[in-house]
């Protein structure tokens, strides 16, 4: 687990780095294209600004033009002046130049008498009402195309939208551009809406230019402009730039759109888009810019792109790397631990063979006084002690089998205890069901059963004559219980601080072989020790009546 955190950390920590360039590479790329295409859209919004200035460069000097050349200018004569601006070619996008007299209501059949005489053509003052005291027809426009012709006689303030840019007009004597209206030009198919500028001349100037009377206010010269063809030759001159544009008259709504681009829009880098305000003669248009697929981008999310595939390879390599690593190192912690605990084995298993060795030899003693107490004579003794000797040499062979097996536990016990008691049966009693256990079971009471006969036989009531030792086992539920109780001899002093090797060697088998529990009890002349551990799918048992020894 620990290795796998390691490795993650070394992956998560690589991959953060790593992007994080790629994402810096990323947006440095981004940011000067956008930058590039900031300042496009600056440039687009600039020839517009300036294409209106020369426009209205152009009323300027129009209304001079009227102003020095002295009243009753005649048609023919602003016709050449016009002509002299060369519109169509130098000019697109603004429909003409013309003059609007501001005259009574009331005097609009007169008007219209005059300017039938100067045209050499009926005509008339349109609409035929309004709810206005002042009317402003158009009374001079140039250049008289088929399209402009039809405009002479309007009264352009009889329409709100006009009517409103005039009044601005003459109250700041600014140039001043209407919002959106219908030109009245807009004669054949080809229909788009447009906007016009007004330059107002002084009340007293407007009467002297115009040779129309009587005048109650300035007139105005001014310009129809199609708001499509202007734009269009404002933003779209060779070279093309790369730009998807709408214009609005104020806010960005619908309602208020006046134009739209042909080019599509390039979804990829839509986010590029930016927005600029422009002043046009009073009123605000608000300009929408996107680039199109004619943008070509300096920068490139390729490297990027490269760097953050490239950045993953290394991550997963070195997390890899780390796992690999981190294995190795457990693999020669486990062989060091291994090491250990075989060198520790090695030690624990020298050490018991030399107890056992110390207590076999404990044991051939304690036969021997035993044999040469009851013994009547040295043949006797001969032969009572080989024959004891041959029976430790049978028991132990026994023990050492049932290691290989299953063993029943009358058996461990009787096999142990007859290396020390011999023929005196009277000295213990075994009293328990048959249960046969299995090789672990067995090989962990073996020992157990030889640590505790041999300390019975060393200072316990084997020790003496008088010495009994009964022992006792039982199915508890799912527990097997054994009861050894000695008595006689000397009982050992459970408070001592140190414990012997027999004792953590009882200790180790039962509560770390088995999972079980060991109590002990000493008094005078009085040793007893509890087992209990779990013997569920270890072994087999059925009553058996109590035996001697």
């Amino acid at each position: 687990m620990r290795k796998r955190i390691t490795s993650a950390i070394v992956f998560s920590l690589a991959t953060a780095i790593g992007l994080s360039l790629a994402g810096q590479l990323w947006v440095s790329s981004e940011n000067a294209d956008r930058r590039r295409f900031s300042q496009l859209a600056d440039d687009a919004v600039g020839r517009v600004d300036a294409r209106l200035a020369s426009y209205v460069s152009l009323l300027y000097a129009t209304r001079a033009f009227l102003a020095v050349d002295g009243p009753g200018i005649s048609a023919e004569k602003f016709e050449h002046f016009i002509s002299g601006l060369d519109l169509a070619e130098r000019h697109d996008g603004i429909q003409g130049i013309g003059f609007a007299a501001t005259i009574p209501a009331a005097a609009a059949t007169s008007v219209a008498d005059e300017l039938s005489a100067r045209y050499s053509r009926p005509v008339e003052i349109w609409p035929t009402t309004t709810d206005q005291p002042l009317r402003t027809p158009i009374v001079l426009l140039e250049p008289q195309d088929p399209r402009n012709r039809v405009a002479i006689g309007y009264d352009m303030y009889s329409d709100p939208m006009r009517r409103e840019a005039m009044d601005a007009a003459a109250r700041s004597g600014r140039p001043t551009a209407s919002g959106a209206v219908r030109l009245v030009q807009e004669i054949d198919e080809n229909r788009q809406f447009g906007f016009l500028i007004y330059l107002p001349v002084a009340a007293g100037e407007a009467s002297r230019v115009s040779a129309i009377s009587p005048s109650e206010g300035p007139g105005f010269v001014y310009a129809p402009l199609r708001t499509g063809d202007f734009l269009e030759a404002a933003l779209f001159q060779m070279p093309q730039p790369a730009l998807h544009v709408e214009a609005f008259d104020g806010e960005a709504k619908p309602e208020r759109r006046i134009f739209s681009s042909r080019e599509p829009l390039l979804p990829e880098i839509a986010h590029f888009a930016v927005e600029r305000r422009l002043d046009v003669a009073g009123r605000t248009w608000l300009f929408r810019l996107s680039p199109t697929a004619n943008f070509e981008r300096l920068g490139s999310n390729y490297p990027a792109a490269l760097l953050a595939t490239f950045v993953l390879g290394l991550a997963i390599v070195l997390a890899l790397l780390s796992l690999v690593q981190s294995r190795r190192l457990e693999a020669v912690a486990a062989l060091n631990e291994a090491s250990q605990r075989n060198l520790a084995q090695k030690d624990m298993l020298l050490r018991e063979m030399n107890h056992r060795i110390k207590n076999s030899i404990a044991r051939m003693l304690s036969i021997a006084r035993q044999t040469a107490r009851r013994a009547e004579s040295l043949e006797d003794f001969t032969t009572r002690y080989s024959a004891r000797l041959q029976a430790m040499a049978a028991a132990q062979e026994m023990l050492t089998r049932s290691r290989w097996g299953r063993a029943e536990i009358g058996a461990l016990l009787s096999a142990e205890l007859a290396q020390v008691f011999g023929e005196d049966e009277e000295s213990c009693r075994l009293e328990g069901p048959e249960v046969e256990v299995d090789e672990t079971v067995s090989q962990a009471l073996g020992l157990t059963f030889h640590e505790l006969a041999t300390n019975a036989m060393k200072y316990g009531a084997l020790s003496s004559p008088e010495g009994t030792l009964v022992v006792e086992w039982r199915l508890d539920g799912q527990d097997l219980v054994i009861d050894w109780h000695e008595q006689g001899g000397q009982a050992p002093d459970l408070s001592a601080a140190r414990a012997g090797f027999g004792t953590k060697l009882i200790d180790m088998t039962i509560r770390g072989e088995l999972g079980g529990s060991i109590e002990r009890r000493a008094g005078e002349g009085l040793f007893a020790i509890l087992i209990r551990f779990p013997f569920a799918g270890r072994g087999t048992s059925q009553p058996v009546p109590g035996a001697r020894l």
